[in-house]
C-alpha cells in the first residue's frame, strides 16, 4: 500500500513525493456499517490511498466501539479515526472520556488504524487525555510499527484563524503529533497562497488546506507544494465545503501528474464558479501533455479587487502563475492591469479597450490580448456558410447587444471585417462611447462604421447578424430566462443570431430566434473557439482537436 509509515511517522511514499487522497465518510449508525465498507471499496477502485472514518455520532450508540473496531479492521484501505467536535465543524458533543473510549476500541483493532485525528484545543485540554497525544498510540497492544499516528488538527470555518501561524507552528514542535493539519474557509485566493506558504516551510509532514468555493487551489495543488495529502468526497455532500470527488481529482485534475514544476492559470470573473474555462482547458493541457491546471477564481467586480489578485497570483513566485483567461465584468481591468505593469499590449486589443487574456512572456513580461475577436468572427462565418453563404462579413448589417468587454470585441471584430454595426444598450450612453471611439482612425488602424443605439430603439428593425454580449438570459444570473432583444425586431431565415451565454445551450433569445427561422449559434461554439486561440497564447500550440468536452 502506499500509505505505509516507518517508526519516525513520516510517510515512506510521502517521503517520495506522493500526495495521498483521503476520502471521508461518515458513519453516524451501526446499521450503516456495511454500506460504509462498501463505499470505502469503491474509493479504493477509483484510486484513493486512505479513508478516513467519520464517527462523530457514533460515540453515543452501545455498540458504537465495536462497530468502530470492525470499520478499521475490515477497511479496505489505511484509514484515519476521527471523532470531530461541534465546535470544528463536526457533530461529537459528549465528553472526552467517550473519545478516549472510542480511540481505545479503535488502537485495539487489529491492525489498528493508521492514524487517529485530535483537535488541538481538545490535545490542549491535557486531562482526561494523559501527558500527551502519544499515550493515544500507546493504547495499541501491537508493536511500535503498529502503533496509529496522531494527526493535530485544527478547522475553523468562518474564515483565516486568528494566530494561525503560531498554532500551526505548537503542531510543528510537539513531539506527540506525527502530522500537522489546519483547515480553514478561504475567503479570497490569498488564502491558497498562505496554505501553500505553511506546505514549503513545514517542519514535519502537514495538510493545509482551504474550504469553499475560493479553497479549491489549495486542494488541488498540494502535491506541488508537498502537501500530506488532500480530502476527497464520496457523494454530493461530503465532509468539508469544497472536496472534489477522487475521479475528479484524478481524471479532470491529473493530480497523480501534479509536481512542483505545474504551471497555474485562472479564469477570473464575477461569479467564476459556473464557468466551462476550468474544464475546457484542463482537458487540452492534459490531452497535450502540457504541465498545467487552470482554475476558477471569483473576483469582486471592482478595480481594485482584481489589482489585488492579480498581483498576489503573480508575485507568489512558488506558485508559478502564468496567465488568465478573463471574463464578466473584468475584461477592461485586465487591459488596465497589464497596461500599469509595463506589459505588452497589441494593437487591435488596445483600440478595442479590453482583453480576456493574460499571459507571460519568454522575457517575464505580460502580455494582454483579446481572443474573443477571432471566436465571434470564426464562429459567425461558419453559421453563415453553413446557411449557404460564403461566410463574409463585409457589407453585413449587424447588431451587438451589450456595452462590456464583450461587446467591445465583437463589434470591433465584424467592423474590421467591413460589417456595418450598431451597438445597443440599455444604457445608451455606453454604446455610444465605444461606437465613437471606433469611428475614430487609430493610427494605421481606419475608422470602422459603427454607431450606437439605445436597446429599445431596436424595435422593428431588421439586421443580417445579431449578437448578445449581455448576461440576459444566463443560467443563475439576475435575468435567468430573459430574452434581451425588444420586441418588434425583424428575423427571418436570412438572420443569424448568436448568443454569447453559453449556459443554457438554449437561451430565451436563441428559441425566440429559432421560431422565427434564424440560423442560431450558441456560447459554446464562441467559448470553444476563443478557448482555442487562449490556449495557443500560452502554450504556442493549438490544443488537441478532439480533446474539448461536449456541450
Amino acid at each position: 500500500m502506499r500509505a505505509v509509515c516507518d517508526d519516525s511517522s513520516a510517510c515512506v511514499a510521502y517521503s517520495c513525493g506522493v500526495t495521498f487522497i483521503a476520502v471521508a465518510i461518515p458513519v453516524s449508525r451501526t446499521d450503516a456499517v456495511s454500506r460504509a465498507l462498501e463505499s470505502a471499496q469503491i474509493a479504493k477502485s477509483q484510486g484513493a490511498d486512505l479513508v478516513e472514518w467519520r464517527v462523530d455520532t457514533l460515540a453515543e450508540d452501545p455498540s458504537g466501539s465495536a462497530t468502530l473496531i470492525r470499520l478499521v479492521q475490515e477497511s479496505p484501505l489505511p484509514c484515519i479515526v476521527t471523532l470531530r467536535t461541534e465546535s470544528e465543524g463536526g457533530a461529537f458533543s459528549g465528553s472526552d472520556d467517550e473519545r478516549i473510549e472510542m480511540w481505545r476500541a479503535a488502537c485495539a483493532a487489529v491492525p489498528p488504524p493508521a492514524y487517529i485525528d485530535i483537535e488541538l484545543a481538545t490535545y490542549h485540554r491535557r486531562v482526561p487525555m494523559g501527558d500527551s497525544a502519544r499515550d493515544i498510540a500507546r493504547f495499541s497492544s501491537g508493536s511500535k510499527l503498529d502503533a496509529p499516528r496522531i494527526i493535530l488538527s485544527f478547522h475553523d470555518f468562518h474564515g483565516r484563524p486568528a494566530g494561525l501561524s503560531s498554532r500551526v507552528a505548537e503542531m510543528w514542535s510537539d513531539p506527540g503529533s506525527a502530522i500537522a493539519k489546519v483547515v480553514w474557509m478561504a475567503r479570497t485566493p490569498r488564502d491558497n497562497i498562505e496554505a501553500f506558504e505553511l506546505l514549503a516551510s513545514r517542519a514535519k509532514p502537514t495538510i493545509a488546506l482551504c474550504m469553499g468555493e475560493h479553497g479549491l487551489m489549495s486542494r488541488i495543488l498540494a502535491p506541488k507544494f508537498g502537501g500530506f495529502l488532500t480530502y476527497a468526497r464520496m457523494d454530493d455532500h461530503g465532509t468539508a465545503p469544497g472536496q472534489p470527488t477522487t475521479e475528479e481529482l484524478l481524471r479532470d485534475w491529473g493530480f497523480r501528474s501534479i509536481n512542483r514544476s505545474t504551471k497555474v492559470y485562472g479564469i477570473l470573473a464575477y461569479p467564476a464558479s459556473h464557468s466551462r474555462s476550468p474544464e475546457i482547458h484542463n482537458r487540452w493541457f492534459l490531452a497535450a501533455n502540457v504541465n498545467a491546471r487552470l482554475f476558477a477564481i471569483s473576483v469582486a467586480p471592482l478595480w481594485e479587487s482584481f489589482k489585488a489578485t492579480m498581483l498576489e497570483l503573480f508575485g507568489h513566485e512558488p506558485l508559478d502563475f502564468c496567465g488568465a483567461a478573463v471574463s464578466m465584468p473584468h475584461k477592461e481591468n485586465a487591459l488596465r492591469f497589464v497596461e500599469e505593469s509595463g506589459g505588452v499590449i497589441d494593437q487591435s486589443t488596445q483600440r478595442i479597450g479590453a482583453a480576456n487574456t493574460i499571459g507571460r512572456a519568454a522575457d517575464g513580461r505580460l502580455f494582454a490580448r483579446n481572443t474573443d475577436v477571432d471566436g465571434v468572427v470564426e464562429v459567425l462565418s461558419s453559421a453563415m456558410r453553413s446557411s449557404g453563404g460564403d461566410g463574409d462579413l463585409r457589407g453585413k448589417r449587424v447588431a451587438i447587444l451589450g456595452a462590456g468587454g464583450a461587446a467591445r470585441a465583437a463589434a470591433f471584430g465584424v467592423a474590421n471585417r467591413g460589417a456595418s454595426v450598431v451597438i445597443a444598450n440599455r444604457t445608451a450612453s455606453k454604446a455610444t462611447q465605444i461606437a465613437e471611439e471606433f469611428a475614430v482612425a487609430c493610427g494605421d488602424a481606419p475608422a470602422l462604421d459603427v454607431t450606437a443605439k439605445a436597446m429599445s430603439a431596436l424595435a422593428k428593425e431588421r439586421f443580417d447578424v445579431i449578437v448578445n454580449c449581455t448576461s440576459v438570459g444566463m443560467e443563475g444570473g439576475s435575468a435567468e430566462g430573459q430574452n434581451p432583444l425588444p420586441e418588434g425586431v425583424v428575423l427571418d431565415e436570412r438572420s443569424v443570431v448568436m448568443d454569447a451565454v453559453y449556459a443554457p445551450a438554449q437561451t430565451a433569445l436563441l428559441r425566440h430566434a429559432s421560431q422565427r427561422g434564424a440560423k442560431c449559434v450558441g456560447g459554446w461554439e464562441m467559448l470553444i473557439a476563443q478557448a482555442a486561440h487562449q490556449f495557443e497564447a500560452w502554450t504556442g500550440s493549438r490544443p488537441p482537436t478532439d480533446a474539448a468536452p461536449a456541450r
